[in-house]
């Protein structure tokens, strides 16, 4: 239903959850104190608790995500020799089966079969990686069919999604799509941003506005990981295949992703976990194999980690439990930005005072749906075509009377940054080749406007 804190319980159980069997699938692979810290400092990190009480999918896919790589190191690691399918016919499709989940819930959970595919080859399972492609595409093939059968679907999100991301500019479509190049230049500077500035801002200790990332801490980080790999490749398969799922999650999101969103902590928030795990543990093993006698640098990173950490969720403590309070009152907004105060505003707006056969486009439908109590929206995701007449039939086509307009910035906690401008300029021109077509009908808010036009 539609009921928010049923809603936002339910993602505080899919984080619970998370935490659950990732410490499961943990024990049997880090020495105790190194699985205490690497816990603690996922449960008290401010930015992972967020998800815990949001409408967002971050913490649902976190808790498949844990399941999956539970099962598949229950099943396919921990046990000695290689997989067969007639005896272990059972795991291979449990595992397909929670891969095509991961997929249906985000789009980057498709690297989940490619990781699993590059672990199985380079343990010489070929047989393995056979089967479990073939089962995976049969389970997502047989849910694409009975989805469209049901459904109707025309046209799939990852195809729409996959497109925008090829752009060089998500909302752009002039400046054309991105080159070898240009991609090479989003995976260097995607890398700089969410490795040397996100993933420490997570853990508390990276500023919270250093948005340029920091080029020496994202290498860091990159150089860990490899030498990780090289270390692990031969003598240890669970870490060969965790660090092999976390890179290719990691470079395949700095890869499509356009620089543009560089301020997102939650492209990437599903997968730091996972690498705080491979981080500690592998400077763990190079502080007690190849730099023993400084052991004690160690312990002092640790201990800042955890401090940094501890003190800015503690900080923000004050202010969460009085935005707990208004919103048990009934005051469910108090604490957004303004932007998005009058956002879902607007959108109750429409539900309370447009009748009933209204049909109202807007950027974001998943958030008006929920605010609105239930009504659907049309989604304006980006601007499809630069011919006014093609944007203004796919509207009428599909049977929208209205357009949300919002001044929804790209980081809300910066005044400075960019409006998402998609609906803008999607409207400005249908409006250029059909004056008198728009009509506004309403205004919510003063700073960061959210408007309602009518569309003849």
């Amino acid at each position: 239903g539609m009921n928010l804190i049923i809603l936002k319980f339910f993602s505080l159980l899919c984080l619970l959850g998370f935490q659950w069997f990732t410490f499961r699938m943990l024990r049997h692979h880090l020495p105790p104190f190194i699985l205490f810290m690497t816990m603690i400092l996922t449960a008290l990190s401010a930015s992972i608790l967020y998800y815990g009480s949001a409408t967002y999918s971050e913490a649902f896919y976190m808790l498949l995500q844990a399941v999956f790589l539970y099962h598949f190191d229950k099943s396919f690691i921990r046990h000695d020799g290689t997989a067969d399918l007639k005896k272990d016919w059972k795991k291979f499709a449990l595992s397909a089966f929670l891969m095509l989940l991961l997929a249906l819930t985000k789009n980057i959970g498709l690297i989940a079969i490619i990781a699993v595919a590059i672990y199985f080859a380079l343990s010489r399972q070929w047989k393995a990686a056979l089967i479990m492609g073939v089962l995976f595409t049969v389970f997502m093939l047989s849910f694409k069919v009975i989805k469209a059968g049901i459904w109707d679907v025309k046209e799939a999100q990852i195809a729409n999604q996959g497109s925008t991301l090829m752009m060089r500019h998500p909302y752009d479509k002039s400046l054309g799509k991105e080159d070898a190049y240009g991609f090479l230049m989003r995976l260097a500077s995607n890398s700089k941003v969410y490795l040397g500035h996100h993933f420490w801002r997570i853990y508390g200790m990276s500023p919270e506005t250093n948005y340029m990332g920091n080029a020496f801490a994202a290498i860091v980080v990159i150089a860990l990981l490899i030498s990780g790999f090289l270390i692990f490749y031969k003598k240890n398969r669970f870490w060969l295949f965790l660090i092999t799922f976390t890179g290719t999650g990691l470079g395949t999101t700095f890869l499509v992703l356009q620089t543009y969103w560089n301020q997102q902590e939650r492209l990437i928030i599903i997968f730091t976990p996972l690498l705080l795990a491979c981080l500690l543990f592998i400077l763990h093993h190079l502080f007690t194999h190849q730099w023993e006698k400084l052991s004690a640098v160690f312990m002092v990173f640790l201990v800042i980690m955890f401090t940094a950490n501890f003190i800015k969720t503690f900080k923000l403590i004050p202010d969460q439990v009085k935005i707990i309070s208004k919103y048990m009152q009934g005051e469910k907004l108090y604490g957004f930005p303004e932007d998005w105060v009058n956002y879902p505003n607007m959108a109750k707006w429409t539900a309370d005072n447009l009748p009933p056969d209204a049909f109202v486009g807007c950027r974001k439908p998943g958030m008006a749906f929920i605010y609105s109590g239930g009504k659907n929206f049309y989604g304006i995701w980006r601007v499809p075509s630069s011919d006014p007449e093609d944007l203004y039939m796919r509207l009428k086509n599909a049977g929208v009377t209205h357009v949300i307009v919002a001044s929804l910035r790209t980081n809300p906690k910066d005044p400075n940054s960019p409006l998402i401008n998609t609906v803008a300029r999607y409207l400005s021109a249908i409006n250029k080749a059909y004056p008198g077509k728009l009509t506004m009908v309403h205004k919510v808010g003063d700073d960061w406007p959210a408007y309602l036009y009518k569309l003849d």
